[in-house]
């Protein structure tokens, strides 16, 4: 048995893709209409819902007629690495194409631009000289001589204005704002669309340096958790030849524990059974050896306390007035609206005119979830765990 061992295809440190991607095709089939009306694109969902997995799928399988690349650009550090990145990003995606008039276009813009190579790893230029974001808007306009339809996916771009904002470049980040937003009401520009998205909310980022209609034109796509029917559909394509056998009252059971059904919970889960079945020598999974599954997640840390460090970095000035929302909700199990109102009323806290922004901020990035009308609860069991665990006493 230990040598024939066969664990699902399960993956928990990267976006999930191909035979570990579960695809929703109402998804898919509702971002290309509303690209196809001449709409950018945001990404609206909590945190581990799957947003870089559904974006990476979609600029993998674009349809006849468009070009895709997707780049997580967290790493971008400032205004014109931005600019850079986003220039190399269309000709690479140009460069994808199969299209005749794709390839001249892009061997017309490796001459002007002295392009000596554009591969997947990116584009080496001879010319140090190049004025990016002037190149960017000569560009975009061009690319109906393409043919083709050009869709840059830019991953964790909210991460980008939130770093120069601390960095004390708030006006570089309203620089690109700006810049992409007139691209994006610029009718010559209609052979382009961005789409964005992250694991912190662009609404909340640009907000915090009051710019929120720099990005009102943007279409919200809403992912939301799995449903019931979906989270079986990814269970069985995850444990598909796997050694561990999950009967449907497992199965049930397993998806009443996690509450709320996103993909990367699921995926947790099945990691840890299989471990715990493996180590039983037990294929036939029970309902004890889920409960140990569970209680060893909670037990490694490094699986939540990102959620806690992220709320740290990007709210630092609203950090205890939110996290004392969070150690209430895991303490008594629930917090209501109006308790959230007496709580931002409170002299330490004084949020009593905008105290909704932050639980609308929970929401959006995947802490908390309306369990019923203005009773809100946390997303997830792990989460509700984690939080207990590192705050064992509360004093309301």
């Amino acid at each position: 048995m230990e040598n024939n061992w066969i664990s699902p295809n399960t993956i928990t440190g990267d976006a999930a893709t191909e035979e570990r991607y579960l695809r929703r095709d109402h998804i898919n089939e509702y971002f290309w209409r509303e690209v196809r009306k001449g709409n950018h694109i945001l990404f609206v969902a909590p945190r581990r819902v799957g947003k870089t997995s559904i974006m990476k799928d979609l600029a993998e399988h674009c349809p006849e007629g468009f070009a895709c690349i997707y780049q997580n650009i967290e790493g971008v550090k400032s205004r014109d690495e931005f600019y850079q990145r986003l220039f190399e990003l269309i000709l690479q995606c140009i460069d994808r194409s199969l299209v005749g008039s794709a390839k001249a276009f892009v061997v017309h813009c490796m001459k002007k631009y002295s392009i000596k190579e554009i591969s997947k790893s990116g584009i080496k230029i001879e010319s140090n000289e190049i004025d990016y974001e002037k190149e960017i808007r000569n560009l975009i306009p061009k690319l109906k001589e393409a043919e083709v339809h050009t869709v840059i996916f830019l991953d964790e771009f909210a991460e980008v204005i939130n770093k120069l904002k601390k960095q004390g470049k708030e006006q570089d980040a309203v620089d690109i704002l700006h810049t992409l937003r007139e691209i994006r009401s610029d009718d010559d520009f209609e052979h382009f669309t961005l789409v964005f998205a992250g694991s912190i909310g662009l609404e909340y980022v640009v907000s915090t340096i009051d710019r929120p209609k720099l990005i009102n034109d943007l279409h919200p796509v809403v992912t939301g958790a799995l449903t019931d029917e979906e989270a079986d559909r990814l269970i069985r394509q995850l444990t598909h030849g796997a050694s561990i056998q999950l009967n449907p009252d497992i199965i049930r059971h397993i998806k009443d524990s996690i509450h709320h059904l996103l993909p990367y919970y699921l995926q947790l889960v099945l990691e840890e059974i299989d471990l715990v079945a493996h180590e039983a020598v037990q294929p036939q999974v029970t309902e004890e050896m889920v409960k140990t599954a569970f209680t060893r997640i909670l037990n490694k840390n490094k699986n939540f306390d990102d959620w806690l460090e992220r709320l740290k970095d990007y709210q630092p000035e609203y950090f205890s007035f939110m996290n004392d929302i969070l150690k209430h909700t895991a303490h008594k199990n629930k917090i209501t609206i109006q308790e959230v109102f007496d709580k931002a009323n409170d002299i330490k806290f004084g949020r009593s005119e905008d105290y909704m922004d932050f639980v609308e901020q929970l929401l959006h990035d995947g802490y908390l979830v309306e369990v019923e009308r203005h009773v809100y609860g946390f997303i997830s069991p792990f989460l509700h765990q984690f939080w207990l665990k590192k705050y064992p006493i509360y004093h309301a």
